[in-house]
Protein backbone atom coordinates (compact mmCIF):
# COMPACT_ATOMS: atom_id res chain seq x y z
CA UNK A 1 0.00 0.00 0.00
CA UNK A 2 1.42 3.39 -1.02
CA UNK A 3 1.98 5.88 1.75
CA UNK A 4 2.56 9.61 1.68
CA UNK A 5 4.57 10.88 4.65
CA UNK A 6 4.01 14.22 6.36
CA UNK A 7 7.06 16.30 7.27
CA UNK A 8 6.91 19.23 9.70
CA UNK A 9 9.51 21.92 8.90
CA UNK A 10 10.48 24.17 11.81
CA UNK A 11 12.87 27.11 12.23
CA UNK A 12 13.02 30.65 13.51
CA UNK A 13 10.72 32.75 11.38
CA UNK A 14 12.02 35.89 9.68
CA UNK A 15 15.71 35.01 9.25
CA UNK A 16 15.06 31.57 7.67
CA UNK A 17 11.84 32.27 5.76
CA UNK A 18 13.43 31.75 2.32
CA UNK A 19 15.33 28.62 3.38
CA UNK A 20 12.18 27.11 4.86
CA UNK A 21 10.18 27.95 1.73
CA UNK A 22 12.69 26.27 -0.58
CA UNK A 23 12.99 23.20 1.67
CA UNK A 24 9.17 22.87 1.70
CA UNK A 25 9.07 23.32 -2.06
CA UNK A 26 11.70 20.61 -2.59
CA UNK A 27 9.99 18.14 -0.24
CA UNK A 28 6.60 18.68 -1.92
CA UNK A 29 8.13 18.02 -5.34
CA UNK A 30 9.69 14.83 -3.93
CA UNK A 31 6.23 13.53 -2.97
CA UNK A 32 5.91 14.47 0.71
CA UNK A 33 3.13 16.37 2.46
CA UNK A 34 4.79 19.39 4.08
CA UNK A 35 3.46 20.93 7.28
CA UNK A 36 4.75 24.06 8.97
CA UNK A 37 3.74 27.46 10.22
CA UNK A 38 5.49 29.68 7.68
CA UNK A 39 2.22 31.55 7.04
CA UNK A 40 1.15 31.48 10.71
CA UNK A 41 4.28 31.90 12.88
CA UNK A 42 4.13 30.96 16.55
CA UNK A 43 3.94 34.10 18.65
CA UNK A 44 1.97 32.97 21.72
CA UNK A 45 1.02 29.89 23.73
CA UNK A 46 -2.37 29.45 22.05
CA UNK A 47 -0.76 29.13 18.62
CA UNK A 48 1.86 26.75 20.03
CA UNK A 49 -0.94 24.44 21.16
CA UNK A 50 -2.29 24.46 17.60
CA UNK A 51 1.18 23.70 16.22
CA UNK A 52 1.44 20.69 18.54
CA UNK A 53 -1.67 19.21 16.93
CA UNK A 54 -0.02 19.57 13.51
CA UNK A 55 3.15 17.90 14.82
CA UNK A 56 1.03 15.04 16.18
CA UNK A 57 -0.09 14.28 12.62
CA UNK A 58 3.43 14.41 11.18
CA UNK A 59 5.77 11.46 10.59
CA UNK A 60 9.04 13.40 10.65
CA UNK A 61 10.15 16.66 12.25
CA UNK A 62 12.81 18.79 10.51
CA UNK A 63 14.39 21.62 12.50
CA UNK A 64 16.64 24.19 10.78
CA UNK A 65 18.96 26.33 12.92
CA UNK A 66 21.13 29.28 11.87
CA UNK A 67 22.05 32.43 13.80
CA UNK A 68 18.98 33.20 15.89
CA UNK A 69 17.43 31.49 18.89
CA UNK A 70 13.95 32.89 18.26
CA UNK A 71 11.05 34.43 20.17
CA UNK A 72 10.55 33.20 23.74
CA UNK A 73 7.46 31.50 25.11
CA UNK A 74 6.27 32.06 28.67
CA UNK A 75 8.76 29.50 30.02
CA UNK A 76 11.71 31.47 28.53
CA UNK A 77 12.28 28.77 25.89
CA UNK A 78 11.99 29.67 22.22
CA UNK A 79 8.99 28.45 20.27
CA UNK A 80 11.36 26.54 17.97
CA UNK A 81 12.94 24.67 20.88
CA UNK A 82 9.49 24.05 22.41
CA UNK A 83 8.37 22.48 19.13
CA UNK A 84 11.51 20.30 19.09
CA UNK A 85 10.98 19.14 22.67
CA UNK A 86 7.35 18.29 21.95
CA UNK A 87 8.20 16.30 18.81
CA UNK A 88 10.88 14.39 20.73
CA UNK A 89 8.46 13.66 23.59
CA UNK A 90 6.01 12.16 21.09
CA UNK A 91 8.62 9.85 19.62
CA UNK A 92 8.56 11.58 16.23
CA UNK A 93 11.76 11.19 14.22
CA UNK A 94 13.75 14.44 14.51
CA UNK A 95 16.20 15.50 11.82
CA UNK A 96 18.33 18.53 12.69
CA UNK A 97 20.15 20.79 10.22
CA UNK A 98 22.55 23.33 11.74
CA UNK A 99 24.35 26.11 9.89
CA UNK A 100 27.97 24.97 9.57
CA UNK A 101 29.58 28.41 9.45
CA UNK A 102 27.70 30.67 11.90
CA UNK A 103 30.45 33.32 11.72
CA UNK A 104 29.59 33.92 8.07
CA UNK A 105 25.88 34.57 8.67
CA UNK A 106 24.83 38.16 7.95
CA UNK A 107 24.78 40.37 11.05
CA UNK A 108 21.10 41.15 10.60
CA UNK A 109 20.27 37.45 10.89
CA UNK A 110 22.20 36.69 14.08
CA UNK A 111 21.54 37.25 17.77
CA UNK A 112 23.58 39.96 19.46
CA UNK A 113 22.09 39.73 22.94
CA UNK A 114 24.50 37.63 25.07
CA UNK A 115 21.67 35.71 26.73
CA UNK A 116 20.10 34.82 23.38
CA UNK A 117 23.52 33.71 22.10
CA UNK A 118 23.94 31.49 25.17
CA UNK A 119 20.51 29.95 24.66
CA UNK A 120 21.26 29.33 20.97
CA UNK A 121 24.57 27.58 21.77
CA UNK A 122 22.81 25.39 24.34
CA UNK A 123 20.08 24.51 21.83
CA UNK A 124 22.68 23.56 19.20
CA UNK A 125 24.40 21.31 21.75
CA UNK A 126 21.09 19.70 22.64
CA UNK A 127 20.39 18.94 18.98
CA UNK A 128 23.80 17.29 18.60
CA UNK A 129 23.43 15.18 21.74
CA UNK A 130 22.79 11.51 20.84
CA UNK A 131 21.66 12.52 17.37
CA UNK A 132 23.24 12.68 13.94
CA UNK A 133 22.91 16.23 12.62
CA UNK A 134 23.69 17.69 9.22
CA UNK A 135 25.56 20.94 8.65
CA UNK A 136 24.75 23.31 5.80
CA UNK A 137 26.06 26.61 4.47
CA UNK A 138 23.73 27.50 1.57
CA UNK A 139 20.09 26.91 0.69
CA UNK A 140 20.75 24.51 -2.19
CA UNK A 141 22.91 22.28 0.00
CA UNK A 142 20.27 22.41 2.74
CA UNK A 143 17.45 21.29 0.40
CA UNK A 144 19.51 18.36 -0.89
CA UNK A 145 20.47 17.23 2.62
CA UNK A 146 16.87 17.39 3.87
CA UNK A 147 15.46 15.30 1.00
CA UNK A 148 18.22 12.69 1.33
CA UNK A 149 17.77 12.49 5.11
CA UNK A 150 13.98 12.13 4.88
CA UNK A 151 14.29 9.44 2.19
CA UNK A 152 16.73 7.48 4.37
CA UNK A 153 14.44 7.90 7.39
CA UNK A 154 11.43 6.51 5.50
CA UNK A 155 13.47 3.41 4.63
CA UNK A 156 15.06 2.88 8.06
CA UNK A 157 12.16 4.01 10.25
CA UNK A 158 8.93 4.27 8.25
CA UNK A 159 6.31 6.53 9.76
CA UNK A 160 2.58 5.89 9.92
CA UNK A 161 1.99 7.95 6.80
CA UNK A 162 -1.23 8.82 5.01
CA UNK A 163 -3.09 6.08 3.14
CA UNK A 164 -6.36 5.88 1.27
CA UNK A 165 -9.38 4.61 3.14
CA UNK A 166 -13.17 4.80 3.16
CA UNK A 167 -13.01 7.47 5.88
CA UNK A 168 -9.80 9.19 4.81
CA UNK A 169 -8.84 11.87 2.35
CA UNK A 170 -6.66 10.63 -0.47
CA UNK A 171 -3.12 11.75 0.48
CA UNK A 172 -2.45 12.47 -3.18
CA UNK A 173 -5.06 15.22 -2.90
CA UNK A 174 -3.15 16.72 0.03
CA UNK A 175 0.07 16.47 -1.94
CA UNK A 176 -1.53 18.13 -4.97
CA UNK A 177 -2.94 20.90 -2.77
CA UNK A 178 0.53 21.50 -1.35
CA UNK A 179 2.02 21.62 -4.84
CA UNK A 180 -0.62 24.10 -5.99
CA UNK A 181 -0.03 26.27 -2.90
CA UNK A 182 3.68 26.43 -3.67
CA UNK A 183 3.03 27.25 -7.33
CA UNK A 184 0.58 29.96 -6.28
CA UNK A 185 3.15 31.47 -3.91
CA UNK A 186 5.82 31.44 -6.62
CA UNK A 187 3.38 33.08 -9.05
CA UNK A 188 2.70 35.87 -6.55
CA UNK A 189 6.40 36.53 -6.22
CA UNK A 190 6.87 36.65 -10.00
CA UNK A 191 3.94 39.05 -10.38
CA UNK A 192 5.43 41.24 -7.66
CA UNK A 193 8.76 41.22 -9.49
CA UNK A 194 7.03 42.40 -12.69
CA UNK A 195 6.36 45.72 -10.96
CA UNK A 196 10.02 46.57 -11.55
CA UNK A 197 10.79 50.10 -10.41
CA UNK A 198 7.15 51.12 -10.72
CA UNK A 199 5.33 50.53 -7.42
CA UNK A 200 1.57 50.51 -7.91
CA UNK A 201 -0.99 51.72 -5.37
CA UNK A 202 -4.76 51.45 -5.63
CA UNK A 203 -5.94 54.97 -6.48
CA UNK A 204 -9.31 54.36 -4.80
CA UNK A 205 -7.69 54.11 -1.37
CA UNK A 206 -5.86 56.64 0.77
CA UNK A 207 -2.27 56.12 -0.33
CA UNK A 208 1.28 56.96 0.73
CA UNK A 209 1.00 60.51 -0.56
CA UNK A 210 -2.20 61.23 1.39
CA UNK A 211 -2.31 62.77 4.86
CA UNK A 212 -3.71 61.14 7.99
CA UNK A 213 -4.54 62.94 11.21
CA UNK A 214 -3.31 61.53 14.52
CA UNK A 215 -4.27 62.38 18.08
CA UNK A 216 -1.24 62.67 20.38
CA UNK A 217 -0.88 62.71 24.14
CA UNK A 218 2.23 63.71 26.06
CA UNK A 219 3.24 63.74 29.71
CA UNK A 220 4.88 66.85 31.15
CA UNK A 221 8.12 66.06 32.96
CA UNK A 222 7.96 65.84 36.74
CA UNK A 223 4.19 66.31 36.84
CA UNK A 224 0.98 64.44 36.15
CA UNK A 225 -0.14 66.94 33.52
CA UNK A 226 -1.10 65.47 30.15
CA UNK A 227 -0.78 67.43 26.89
CA UNK A 228 -2.97 66.58 23.91
CA UNK A 229 -2.91 67.66 20.30
CA UNK A 230 -3.32 66.55 16.69
CA UNK A 231 -0.78 66.28 13.88
CA UNK A 232 -0.95 65.44 10.20
CA UNK A 233 1.56 63.50 8.11
CA UNK A 234 1.64 61.55 4.88
CA UNK A 235 1.09 57.82 5.27
CA UNK A 236 4.19 57.00 3.25
CA UNK A 237 6.38 59.35 5.29
CA UNK A 238 5.36 57.65 8.53
CA UNK A 239 6.05 54.21 7.06
CA UNK A 240 9.54 55.24 5.95
CA UNK A 241 10.21 56.92 9.32
CA UNK A 242 9.44 53.74 11.32
CA UNK A 243 10.81 51.32 8.69
CA UNK A 244 13.96 50.41 10.65
CA UNK A 245 11.83 49.46 13.65
CA UNK A 246 9.67 47.22 11.46
CA UNK A 247 12.73 45.14 10.54
CA UNK A 248 12.74 43.71 14.09
CA UNK A 249 8.98 42.98 13.98
CA UNK A 250 7.86 45.27 16.86
CA UNK A 251 4.55 44.95 18.64
CA UNK A 252 1.75 47.24 17.52
CA UNK A 253 1.49 48.62 21.04
CA UNK A 254 5.15 49.71 21.10
CA UNK A 255 4.78 51.58 17.81
CA UNK A 256 2.55 54.15 19.46
CA UNK A 257 5.66 55.83 20.91
CA UNK A 258 7.67 55.58 17.67
CA UNK A 259 4.92 57.23 15.65
CA UNK A 260 4.32 59.77 18.41
CA UNK A 261 8.00 60.75 18.46
CA UNK A 262 7.99 61.31 14.71
CA UNK A 263 4.79 63.38 14.78
CA UNK A 264 5.68 65.46 17.83
CA UNK A 265 7.61 67.99 15.71
CA UNK A 266 4.47 68.57 13.66
CA UNK A 267 2.34 69.76 16.56
CA UNK A 268 1.33 73.44 16.44
CA UNK A 269 3.34 73.96 19.64
CA UNK A 270 5.90 71.30 20.46
CA UNK A 271 6.41 71.78 24.20
CA UNK A 272 10.00 71.07 25.21
CA UNK A 273 9.07 69.97 28.71
CA UNK A 274 7.04 67.01 27.44
CA UNK A 275 8.87 63.72 28.05
CA UNK A 276 7.37 61.79 25.16
CA UNK A 277 4.34 61.62 22.93
CA UNK A 278 2.21 58.64 21.98
CA UNK A 279 -0.61 58.30 19.46
CA UNK A 280 -3.99 56.78 20.14
CA UNK A 281 -4.28 53.03 19.49
CA UNK A 282 -7.26 53.60 17.18
CA UNK A 283 -5.08 55.77 14.92
CA UNK A 284 -2.33 53.13 14.87
CA UNK A 285 -4.89 50.56 13.75
CA UNK A 286 -6.16 52.92 11.02
CA UNK A 287 -2.58 53.35 9.78
CA UNK A 288 -2.04 49.59 9.81
CA UNK A 289 -5.22 49.07 7.76
CA UNK A 290 -4.01 51.46 5.05
CA UNK A 291 -0.49 49.99 4.91
CA UNK A 292 -1.86 46.45 4.73
CA UNK A 293 -4.36 47.43 2.02
CA UNK A 294 -1.44 48.61 -0.14
CA UNK A 295 0.65 45.50 0.72
CA UNK A 296 3.41 47.56 2.35
CA UNK A 297 2.94 45.89 5.70
CA UNK A 298 2.15 42.45 7.08
CA UNK A 299 0.63 42.20 10.56
CA UNK A 300 0.70 38.88 12.34
CA UNK A 301 -0.41 37.51 15.68
CA UNK A 302 -3.71 36.72 17.36
CA UNK A 303 -6.61 39.17 17.49
CA UNK A 304 -9.42 39.03 20.00
CA UNK A 305 -10.22 36.46 22.65
CA UNK A 306 -10.58 36.72 26.41
CA UNK A 307 -6.89 36.61 27.23
CA UNK A 308 -5.30 38.02 24.05
CA UNK A 309 -4.78 41.76 23.60
CA UNK A 310 -3.67 43.89 20.69
CA UNK A 311 -0.08 43.80 22.04
CA UNK A 312 0.18 40.35 20.50
CA UNK A 313 0.01 41.93 17.03
CA UNK A 314 3.38 42.64 15.39
CA UNK A 315 4.32 44.41 12.17
CA UNK A 316 6.86 43.61 9.48
CA UNK A 317 7.37 45.07 5.98
CA UNK A 318 6.45 43.06 2.90
CA UNK A 319 8.73 42.77 -0.11
CA UNK A 320 6.80 45.66 -1.65
CA UNK A 321 7.24 47.67 1.55
CA UNK A 322 11.00 47.06 1.52
CA UNK A 323 11.26 48.22 -2.09
CA UNK A 324 9.14 51.30 -1.35
CA UNK A 325 11.24 52.30 1.66
CA UNK A 326 14.49 51.68 -0.21
CA UNK A 327 13.32 53.77 -3.15
CA UNK A 328 12.27 56.65 -0.87
CA UNK A 329 15.58 56.60 0.99
CA UNK A 330 17.87 56.07 -2.00
CA UNK A 331 20.03 59.01 -3.10
CA UNK A 332 19.20 60.65 -6.42
CA UNK A 333 21.83 61.52 -9.01
CA UNK A 334 22.06 65.07 -10.35
CA UNK A 335 22.62 66.10 -13.97
CA UNK A 336 26.42 65.93 -13.53
CA UNK A 337 26.30 62.39 -12.24
CA UNK A 338 26.82 63.04 -8.55
CA UNK A 339 24.44 62.18 -5.67
CA UNK A 340 22.27 65.00 -4.48
CA UNK A 341 19.56 63.92 -2.07
CA UNK A 342 17.36 61.06 -1.02
CA UNK A 343 14.32 60.18 -3.10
Amino acid sequence: MDKVYQVFVSSTFSDLAEERRQVSNTLAKAGYVVAGMELFPATDEQQLDFIKRIIDRSDYYVVIVAGRYGSLADDEISFTESEFEYARSKGISVLAFIHGQPNQIAVGKTDTDPEQVRRLDAFRAKLRDKRIVKFWTDTGELCTQVVIAITQATNLKPGIGWVRGDQAIDPKVLQEAQRLRIENNDLRQRLEALDGEEIYFNPNLLGPDDNMEFALTGHVRESEQIITGTANAKIGEIFVAIYDRLLVEPSEQSLRSDIGAYLSDRLPENLTDVSHYTVLMDDVIKLRNQLEAHNLLEAFGTIGGTFVKSSYISWRPTDKGRRYAAKKRAALRNALGGPVQSA
